[in-house]
């Protein structure tokens, strides 16, 4: 029995050629318990809680890894199988759960060679082998070219000599079962390593940098903080007290004067960006957030707006965040979503407008992270860099952050290839972590990290790799702004002590 399922189009279903016309593999995958999944399985075992099997995760790319493939999934007898066009050979990216370590988002590349038609992907080996030479490919390149060069401690040697072992064991695995199982073990012991090697060498990194300034960690103050006024220069003194030097300030939208153009419309934000100044934490202020943009908005407007901001604050506001997660598909509402065009020009002139007003302004722009787990490709990280970059992004533009919501788009071992990719496609740009979060409720719809019922433990988990992890990545500022810091982890009613003791203790671990 055959049967189509039309996820992952770039073409209408009904415009997708028959299966039998196109390029195929067969995805061969087991469960932990050892079943061989058939499709409806494999979907619900990649999937989110909720299993909304609308955005699989499950992508065909070109070995580029920029480019999607056009394809469907279907099954034969019980197998998965993905066809595909536009590319002879594929790589496959997908997000897959790590046991007792949570979602990655994974690549699959048959040793650099990719899938040609007629491949049988066995996926919990492949997956195991990819990460596994990308795992070891970042452990040489940073004990040979890292500044400092990284030198691995006790702890990191054995996870790395661990990971090593059982992928050796995993090989001597004949029967379908037995290897796959060695293969996720195998694949669990290299997640652990990596995050060793990064959390370790970031750390390295930051204890050498003698210039405190040079790399930034902070907090956000978004505009929950107007049911806060009352105390909001103890929440200030807190974010001090966690060894935070930086705080992104998020502008409302102030729909009664939305370009700023009445000083009345200052006068809370004056006192607060005072009350920073005094405790000596760097502003980086976000002109609009990304959940704020009106369906009417125009570049005009927009500009008029940042105009407005920068004036007022010059000479005390040195950072701007003139465009967020500009790639997101809810900018303008998210049933009626701005055009991409339309999102990309309104950014433009806004950050245009910045450098007129002073060309020393830094200016930021962040880009949101999800991979297949995007509504198509030309709202994906790779897809939207291959399609404005040429087009000037990067242009008035200091410094890129990415955007990591982990529940959901999976992150995990594709913490350092999402850094590697921006870097690669704008080399003359810093990065940053910018917008970090993990669950704004207290049960994960999507996909789970860390532990599948710990929120509180995950969020702990995240902050501690995140923090560190991106003080690794070359031509990094740091960053890691934590989005409902005021609801999640500052003092306040609902939120965790626990969790402002992780951030405090990480930070003091860097050398704050």
């Amino acid at each position: 029995m055959t049967w189509i399922l039309a996820v992952l189009l770039a073409l209408p279903a009904a415009a997708v050629p028959r299966t039998a016309e196109r390029p195929s593999v067969k995805l061969i995958a087991y469960d932990p318990s050892g079943k061989l999944l058939g499709l409806s399985e494999l979907l619900a075992f990649i999937g989110r809680a909720d299993r909304d099997v609308r955005r699989s995760g499950l992508m065909a790319t070109a070995p580029d890894e920029m480019s999607w493939a056009r394809c469907v999934l279907s099954e034969k007898d019980h197998v998965p199988t993905l066809s595909w066009e536009r590319f002879d050979r594929i790589h496959i990216t997908l997000p897959w759960p790590v046991r007792d370590d949570g979602f990655s988002t994974v690549w699959l590349d048959k040793e650099g060679a990719g899938f040609g038609n007629g491949d049988e992907v066995r996926l919990n080996e492949e997956i195991a082998v990819t990460q596994y030479r990308r795992f070891k490919e970042s452990r040489e390149r940073r004990m040979n070219e890292g500044t400092p060069i990284y030198k691995p401690g006790v702890k990191a040697r054995e996870a790395a000599q661990r990971a090593q072992a059982l992928m050796a064991q995993a090989y001597k695995e004949n029967s379908p079962v037995p290897r796959a199982r060695a293969f996720d073990a195998a694949l669990q012991a290299v997640s652990l390593a990596w995050q060793h090697l990064l959390t370790e060498h970031g750390r390295q990194i930051a204890l050498a940098e003698k210039d405190k300034s040079a790399l930034r960690f902070g907090l956000t103050i978004d505009e929950a903080i107007f049911q806060r006024l009352n105390r909001y220069e103890r929440l200030i003194a807190a974010i001090r007290r966690s060894r935070a030097d930086s705080v992104r300030l998020v502008f409302r939208s102030n729909p009664d004067d939305f370009t700023y153009a009445h000083l009345s419309s200052f006068n809370e934000y004056d006192s607060i960006v005072q009350a920073l100044e005094e405790k000596n934490l760097r502003v980086l202020g976000v002109v609009l957030e990304t959940g704020a943009w009106p369906r009417t908005l125009t570049p005009a407007v927009y500009a008029e707006r940042v105009k407005n901001l920068a004036l007022h604050y010059k000479g005390r506001l040195h950072s701007w965040e003139v465009g967020s997660e500009l790639n997101g598909d809810w900018l303008g509402g998210a049933k009626n979503p701005l055009t991409p065009e339309k999102v990309f020009a309104i950014y433009c002139a806004g950050a245009a407008k910045a450098k007129e007003i002073d060309p020393s302004l830094e200016t930021v722009a962040s880009l949101y992270w999800w991979s297949a787990t995007a509504p198509d490709e030309e709202h994906a990280l790779s897809g939207w860099l291959k399609r404005y970059v040429p087009q000037g992004f990067g242009k008035d533009l200091d410094v890129v952050a990415v955007s990591l919501q982990p529940d959901e788009a999976p992150v995990g071992m594709a913490f350092e290839g999402l850094f590697d990719l921006l870097r690669r496609q704008l080399p003359s740009q810093r990065l940053m972590l910018g917008n970090l979060g993990y669950a704004e409720e207290d049960k994960v719809a999507g996909y789970w990290w860390f532990k599948t019922d710990d929120i509180p433990a995950a969020r702990q988990d995240l902050l501690a790799f995140s923090l560190a992890a991106t003080c690794a990545m070359p031509k990094s500022l740091g960053g890691g702004y934590w989005w409902q810091s005021l609801e999640q982890l500052l003092p306040g009613q609902g939120s965790s002590p626990e969790l402002y003791g992780v951030y405090a203790k990480t930070l003091r671990r860097l050398g704050r």
